[in-house]
């Protein structure tokens, strides 16, 4: 069960890594807490609720399951404080207790269990809080082995790879076998990283410790460590790309090991790098969209006090709105957010990924957008809990920007539909994605499948509204780009309200991005 190594590991961290990876001295505990008991288990775990005090805790990150769960309601939770019968836990539960245990701490913190979750007062407290009890544990255990809570991490046989003995001329033996694969934690590569709660429940926390079926992995915010290798991983300037935690709560740092990545390591580039991958994780229930990542949000708002709005921060909209999913939008019959934030979008984990990201403007274009062509004029948000990081009932945004009737376009090829099913159209060429018929092809990327828009007749009244122009450099002759919204008018509204039905890519090419375009304000719902 290498708890030895996982003492080793935690303690290099915490005596060495002081200048990255945070560690809040005797932080006040956490609302409830699961007492774990003595080391050799001769009490039972129960529900602590502290009067504001101090101390350490580890965090559980887990995969529910579907199965009836463990959890502490207005039902059971007296039951809970005076005793929770160990042998009666799910076994990834039990687990964690033997972990915690073993590393020396006596209090634990388990959503399912510390949260009242048939109270949805108390839900909503805490899951304001939740960000900061992982932020703040002194170590975070991930079952990444466990698809749900019956099936526990310590116990199940690990993925087997076969080894060869060699003999060597001088008598001596070697083993060779295939190296065990040390995983990234993103692209849903474990149980634990398709669960879209667990994204900000890695992030945030300081130090993971992974428990995947082929190995344990420690993962703090400074360094990588897997059990088949004495070496850190990730140290290159190419691995900082896949290790989304790394200094995520001191980019400065990261800055300054670094310099070639200043980039990677912006909280606002961070922020959208971290939101395509939580896009094609699972979410149970569509409402947790945005209190699923709150966390991340109030971290990013900490470090850079710019103002959130429903999943996008509004000092950078020039990015923010750039969201593209190719055709892959599910129809909804229920309100899931503005249509100008990715938060509207319900789609199958298999339609995106690292090869066609949710923001694929900052993964293929330069990092300085070349020229800003919307300017926010103002903007209105309905919440549903007070929450500024949590849900939303209704979004505006009110834009003043260049604007043209889609039908008034005046490029010599029509128009070109580029969706998730074909090979990716763009002017930005990489090898992987097809050329347009000519230099002033217009492309379109819509929201909706084609069909649901019923292009031909959306046509007449749809308008493109330029959001921003980029550089395209590795070409001969640096190509710019500009980058803008597909809006349609919603007829139950007052005149110059829209809505969204995708982007455009506008090529800048014989003045056609000037030419015939009108100034506007367009109010986007």
């Amino acid at each position: 069960m290498c708890f030895e190594l996982a003492r080793k590991w935690r303690n290099t961290c915490l005596e060495n890594h002081r200048e990255s990876c945070p560690r809040t001295i005797n932080s006040i505990l956490p609302t409830r807490v699961i007492d774990v008991g003595p080391v050799d288990g001769s009490c039972e775990p129960r529900l602590y609720i502290p009067k504001l005090e101090k101390g350490d805790w580890v965090a559980l990150s887990h995969c529910w399951g579907r199965r009836p769960r463990f959890m502490t309601d207005s039902h059971n939770i007296s039951d809970r404080k005076f005793m929770i019968c160990f042998e009666d836990m799910p076994q990834t539960f039990q687990d964690a207790i033997i972990v915690t245990r073993k590393l020396g701490y006596r209090y634990l913190w388990i959503d399912s269990l510390c949260i009242v979750q048939d109270d949805h007062g108390d839900w909503i407290a805490e899951s304001i809080r939740m960000g900061d009890y992982y932020r703040q544990a002194v170590l975070t255990i991930s079952a990444d082995s466990a698809p749900e809570d019956n099936v526990g991490f310590l116990h199940e046989d690990r993925v087997d790879y076969p080894s060869t003995v060699v003999k060597l001329t001088s008598n001596h033996e070697i083993g060779i076998r295939k190296r065990y694969p040390c995983a990234d934690f993103w692209n849903r590569d474990t149980w634990v990283s398709k669960r879209a709660w667990t994204l900000q429940e890695f992030v945030l926390a300081p130090r993971s410790l992974h428990y995947t079926s082929e190995q344990i992995i420690w993962e703090c915010q400074t360094r990588k460590y897997c059990e088949s290798s004495d070496n850190s991983q990730g140290d290159t300037d190419a691995a900082q790309f896949q290790c989304m935690k790394r200094f995520f709560a001191k980019p400065k740092v990261g800055k300054e090991l670094f310099p070639d990545l200043q980039q990677l390591f912006d909280p606002s580039y961070r922020w959208y790098s971290l939101v395509s991958d939580y896009f094609i994780r699972d979410l149970t229930f569509r409402k947790d969209i945005l209190p699923a990542i709150s966390g991340i949000a109030r971290e990013i708002q900490r470090q850079t006090s710019q103002t959130y709005a429903a999943g996008i921060w509004l000092e950078g909209i020039e990015v923010g709105l750039l969201w593209q999913v190719d055709g892959a939008k599910k129809k909804s019959e229920t309100y899931s957010g503005p249509s100008w934030s990715w938060i509207s979008v319900e789609t199958v984990p298999e339609v995106l990924g690292p090869e066609n990201p949710l923001y694929r403007a900052i993964q293929f274009l330069e990092p300085e957008v070349k020229e800003h062509r919307a300017r926010l004029i103002s903007h209105d948000i309905i919440l549903n809990d007070n929450d500024p990081f949590g849900s939303v009932s209704f979004g505006s945004l009110l834009l003043h920007g260049r604007c043209l009737l889609a039908s008034q376009w005046k490029g010599r090829s029509p128009p070109h539909v580029s969706t998730y099913e074909e090979l990716m159209t763009s002017h930005y060429f990489k090898e992987e994605i097809q050329k347009p018929e000519s230099l002033d092809q217009l492309i379109y990327y819509f929201d909706l499948p084609e069909e649901d828009i019923m292009l031909e007749k959306s046509l007449t009244d749809m308008i493109i509204f330029q959001i921003s122009s980029w550089k395209w450099p590795p070409s001969e002759h640096t190509l710019v780009v500009t980058l803008a919204l597909l809006l349609l008018p919603v007829k139950e509204k007052p005149t110059g309200t829209y809505q969204r039905v995708g982007i455009a890519e506008v090529p800048n090419t014989d003045g056609l991005e000037r030419e015939g375009w009108g100034a506007k304000d367009v109010c986007i719902i």
